[in-house]
């Protein structure tokens, strides 16, 4: 049987007298994507960083394969360094074949000179995405990293992510308010509200539109469920 690679048992983090996330229980395996929905201030961010080693839990117990998974985070904004060039932003001053394939993985080939100032949202986001890959990470945290690509980019970037991870392996966590965007990229989707996880169902990964779009309605309906009986 396939070992998880991150296991969370009853988690709870406490800021202060503040309960953030409590009774959180989940499992992340190897090749699997995972998407985390729900409304702002529900607990989803503070379960991706005490995930990556970020934070620490104040109860519970978060456990990993031995040995640890590689993690990288991609955030929302791409934080690029506007002094290096595209593939020194992803390489660091390494310029060997791994920083070329990235660069060549993400489409941005042709731009390894360039500067971040150069570059389009979504081609900035494709960098942070190289970016991420260095290391050869199993786990990929994705904290919300489509949200400001205009709408076009924003279509497009899932298929790269998803592909990248078919190819490579990666496990992926995804944060998110697009439940449409959850159902296309995820395996499984679980909705988190007041800090704990409180439905979780299959997503609608590689399949058809029509499918999506349902998967998406139903996990809507459940926000706006739970948010009603609130």
């Amino acid at each position: 049987m396939t070992e998880p690679l991150v296991t969370l048992q009853n988690l709870e983090k406490r800021y202060g007298h503040r309960m953030a996330i409590h009774d959180v229980s989940l499992q992340l395996y190897p090749g699997e994507a995972v998407a985390l929905v729900g409304m702002s201030g529900g607990g989803k961010s503070t379960i991706m960083r005490l995930i990556a080693g970020l934070e620490k839990p104040t109860g519970g117990r978060l456990t990993y394969q031995d040995p640890a998974p590689v993690m990288r985070v991609m955030y929302q904004d791409d934080r690029l360094l506007p002094w290096l060039t595209v593939q020194d932003n992803v390489g660091f001053g390494q310029h060997g074949q791994w920083v070329t394939d990235l660069l060549a993985a993400v489409g941005l080939s042709e731009a390894a000179e360039q500067y971040p100032a150069q570059l389009f949202g979504g081609q900035r986001q494709r960098l942070a995405l190289a970016r991420a890959l260095l290391a050869k990470p199993q786990l990929l945290l994705l904290d919300e990293p489509l949200v400001a690509l205009d709408a076009l980019t924003r279509r497009k970037m899932p298929a790269l992510i998803m592909r990248i991870c078919a190819e490579r392996h990666l496990s992926s966590l995804l944060i998110t308010h697009d439940v449409q965007e959850a159902a296309r990229m995820a395996d499984w989707i679980i909705v988190v509200k007041d800090g704990t996880n409180v439905y979780q169902t299959a997503g609608a990964k590689g399949q058809e539109a029509a499918t999506v779009a349902k998967v998406g309605e139903d996990v809507l309906r459940v926000i706006l469920d739970e948010q009603v009986r609130a």
